[in-house]
C-alpha cells in the first residue's frame, strides 16, 4: 500500500492511499462471499458459491464496489496509525481509480489534532494566596439563616424598610400602558432593591389601603432596551403590611437549625467559617487552573488551529449560555434580543475564547502523553463508588453510572485531574 500525506491548512490533511491488486484479494474473496449470502445462485448453498462463479454470474467490477467500504474502512485507520496522525471526526472520501486488476486508488481528507510545541513550564509561576474570611461573610450567612426561619406578621401601620409589602401596581409611559408592566397583590421586600431605583423608597411610608403616583426613570443600562433611560410613571395601591420577624440568633437556634450537631453559635460560626474558606479555596483552584492553562496556551506554539474543533466548542459555549438563561427563568431568543445581538453576532464573541479553550485542551491532551499517565480499571471503580455513597439506594444512579459510555468520561474526568495535580506541582506556588 502506498500512501502519500499531504498537510493542507487549518489542520487538514489529505491522503492519497493507493492499495495494490494483491493486497485487494481478500476483501475481494469476503465480498463474494457477502454477495452469495444474498444472491441465488444455482447448485449452491447461501454463502458456499466458489468466487470463480460469482465472478462470473456478477462480474468483477460489482464485487469490488461491494468492497469499497470495507477496502477503505482497512486501509485508511492503518494509513492514520503509520503517520501517527490524529484525526477528528470523520475523513471526506474521494475515489480516484476504482478498476478490477488495478490499484484501487482514493483520496481521504480529514481534520487532525494539530501538534503543539509545550512552553517550558518552569517560566510559568503562578501564587496561591491565603485564604481568609472576614467576619462580615460569617454575620452575613447568620443573617440569611435568621431570615430563613423568619415569620411573617401582619401589621397595620405605614410600610417600612425590612417590611414584606404586597401591592399592586400598574407602569406607563406618557400615559399609555407598557407591556407587562402591570402587576396584582405582588410582593416584595423593601430593602432588597428588586425594583428600579427609587421605587421603594416610595413605597416606604404607605399604609394598607393607601395609593401613590410618582415618576420615574429607568436605569441607562435596564434589560429591556425600549425603556432603559426612559421616565415612565407608577401607580401603587399597598395591599398589606407584613413585619418580618427573625429569632434572635442563641445557642438553641444553634442546636435547632444545626440539628444538634453544635451546641453554641460559637461552634455554628466557626463551621460556617470553615466551610467559607473550603468553598474559597475551590474556587481559588478552579481560577488557577484557568489561568495556568492560559497561560502554557499563550507561550506554547501550535500548529493552525483546526476549524472543526473551534466551531464546536463555540456551539458548547453558546449551549452553555441558553442553559443558564433558562435556569434563571429567562427565554433566550428575548435574551438576545435585549442585549441587540443575533447568535451569529454572539459566535463572533465567543471565537477568541473558543480557540483559547481548544488549545488549553490540546494542551493538557499532550501533557497526558508526554507523562504516560494511565487510569486503571480500578481507579474508575473507585470513583463509581464514591459516587454511589451520595445515592445509596437509588438503583437507576448506579445503572446510570455503571455504563460504558459513563465509566469513559470518568477516565477522561480522573485523566485530566492527573494533569492539572502535575502542572500545579510545577507552577503553582
Amino acid at each position: 500500500m502506498k500512501i502519500e500525506v499531504k498537510k493542507l491548512p487549518k489542520s487538514l490533511v489529505e491522503l492519497l492511499i493507493e492499495v495494490e491488486p494483491l493486497e485487494l484479494v481478500p476483501f475481494m474473496k469476503r465480498s463474494a462471499e457477502k454477495i452469495s449470502e444474498t444472491a441465488k445462485i444455482e447448485g449452491f448453498r447461501p454463502g458456499k458459491a466458489p468466487y470463480d462463479i460469482i465472478k462470473g454470474k456478477f462480474g468483477e467490477m460489482a464485487i469490488l464496489q461491494e468492497a469499497i467500504d470495507s477496502i477503505i474502512m482497512d486501509t485508511y485507520y492503518q494509513a492514520v496509525k503509520e503517520h501517527n496522525l490524529v484525526p477528528i471526526g470523520q475523513p471526506k472520501i474521494d475515489l480516484e481509480k476504482i478498476a478490477p486488476e488495478n490499484p484501487f486508488v482514493y483520496k481521504a481528507t480529514v481534520t487532525i489534532l494539530p501538534v503543539v510545541k509545550v512552553a517550558d513550564l518552569s517560566k510559568i509561576s503562578l501564587k496561591r494566596e491565603e485564604i481568609k474570611v472576614n467576619d462580615e461573610k460569617v454575620a452575613t450567612i447568620l443573617e440569611e439563616i435568621r431570615s430563613m426561619r423568619a415569620k411573617e406578621q401582619l401589621v397595620e401601620r405605614h410600610a417600612q424598610s425590612g417590611d414584606l409589602v404586597k401591592f399592586d401596581f400598574n407602569v406607563y409611559r406618557d400615559g399609555v400602558p407598557i407591556e407587562n408592566g402591570a402587576s396584582k397583590d405582588y410582593s416584595l421586600i423593601i430593602g432588597e432593591n428588586r425594583f428600579i431605583p427609587g421605587f421603594e423608597d416610595n413605597v416606604i411610608g404607605l399604609a394598607a389601603g393607601e395609593e401613590k403616583e410618582f415618576k420615574l426613570k429607568f436605569p441607562e443600562e435596564y434589560h429591556e432596551k425600549s425603556l432603559a433611560g426612559k421616565p415612565a410613571e407608577f401607580k401603587v395601591k399597598l395591599n398589606e403590611v407584613l413585619e418580618i420577624i427573625k429569632p434572635e440568633l442563641t445557642d438553641d437556634l444553634a442546636k435547632e437549625i444545626s440539628g444538634g450537631k453544635f451546641a453554641t453559635v460559637t461552634e455554628l460560626k466557626e463551621n460556617i467559617t470553615k466551610n467559607l474558606i473550603e468553598e474559597e479555596t475551590a474556587k481559588q483552584e478552579r481560577r488557577l487552573e484557568i489561568e495556568m492553562l492560559e497561560a502554557m496556551a499563550k507561550a506554547s506554539e501550535f500548529e493552525e488551529l483546526p476549524e472543526l474543533l473551534v466551531h464546536e466548542e463555540i456551539h458548547k459555549m453558546m449551549h452553555e449560555l441558553e442553559s443558564a438563561v433558562g435556569q434563571q427563568g429567562l427565554d433566550f431568543p428575548q435574551y438576545l434580543n435585549s442585549l441587540q445581538k443575533t447568535p451569529d453576532d454572539l459566535e463572533k464573541e465567543f471565537e477568541p475564547q473558543a480557540e483559547m479553550r481548544v488549545k488549553t485542551s490540546i494542551i493538557a491532551r499532550e501533557i497526558y502523553q508526554e507523562q504516560k499517565f494511565e487510569v486503571s480499571s480500578d481507579e474508575v471503580e473507585k470513583e463509581i463508588e464514591d459516587i454511589l455513597k451520595n445515592y445509596p439506594a437509588n438503583p437507576d444512579v448506579r445503572k446510570q453510572i455503571e455504563t460504558e459510555t459513563y465509566k469513559e468520561y470518568l477516565r477522561n474526568t480522573i485523566g485530566n485531574r492527573k494533569v492539572m495535580d502535575y502542572l500545579k506541582s510545577i507552577i503553582i506556588k
